[in-house]
């Protein structure tokens, strides 16, 4: 079964959240697969490519292993291949797979967050290693358009954003971690409104509930920054506005 990329977070709707940040789900768009070639062709095929061919494949043959997980989505829960989930899907004829053959969408919940942040901490050291990169970044951000932010000091941004656009597979995961994040931190700020409100049985209480979360509907409200922090070995935990997850 081909699992559907984080692409098709783009057409997951019910969240109650900015535009910019339900944005953040369309950033990991889907890339173009590798294809093989038979011996009769590899002459016409450049050095680099068949580097970048090598790359790809010795990279999906690596994270292959144990790396399946239980995952809540919009079809309830269910076991998934991590690795395949957020590889590039093609069909046969190398198109990318239409919307109505999507599989299911990951939801953003502790567990969904807790099984990917495991496995890219299980993988991310490799992945930079595959690629000659000495070290991880401190952090990974995202900007309000998707676009993959690196710390000013290091010393391998360009290395780590090349490998990140060799390897799709590896730029989905990290970029939809932050995804589930994002709304799984804004939920969780709404949560306590959504019991009360349901609480309040006369217009009274139900004004005053509205209220007291006012800033929750502000045009200004804030959004915490979610951030992929990195360990010297590479493994992961996730912060909003500087705190940890919890």
């Amino acid at each position: 079964m081909k699992i559907q990329s984080a692409s098709a977070y783009a057409a997951y709707s019910c969240l109650n959240v900015s535009s910019h940040q339900k944005q953040e789900f369309a950033n990991a768009t889907a890339g173009s697969a590798a294809s093989t070639a038979n011996s009769a062709d590899t002459v016409g095929i450049s050095k680099a490519a068949r580097n970048l061919f090598a790359a790809q494949s010795n990279f999906a043959a690596t994270l292959g292993q144990n790396a399946t997980a239980i995952f809540d989505t919009d079809q309830g829960s269910m076991s998934l291949d991590i690795d395949a989930y957020f590889s590039p899907d093609t069909n046969a004829n190398g198109a990318a797979a239409s919307l109505q053959s999507l599989p299911p969408l990951l939801l953003p919940t502790q567990k969904n967050i807790d099984a990917l942040t495991s496995h890219i901490s299980a993988t991310f050291p490799q992945f930079l290693e595959q690629n000659n990169i000495p070290s991880a970044p401190s952090r990974i951000t995202y900007d309000n358009e998707g676009k993959i932010q690196l710390p000013s000091d290091y010393a391998y941004a360009s290395e780590l954003k090349q490998a990140l656009a060799n390897n799709p597979t590896m730029a989905r995961e990290l970029s939809t971690v932050h995804a589930l994040t994002s709304h799984w931190v804004e939920i969780k700020k709404a949560s306590p409104f959504q019991q009360e409100y349901a609480a309040a049985t006369t217009q009274a209480e139900i004004n005053a509930v509205i209220a007291k979360y006012s800033s929750l509907f502000s045009e200004n409200r804030h959004y915490d920054t979610i951030a992929l922090q990195f360990s010297a070995s590479g493994r992961l935990s996730l912060t909003h506005d500087g705190k940890p997850l919890s």
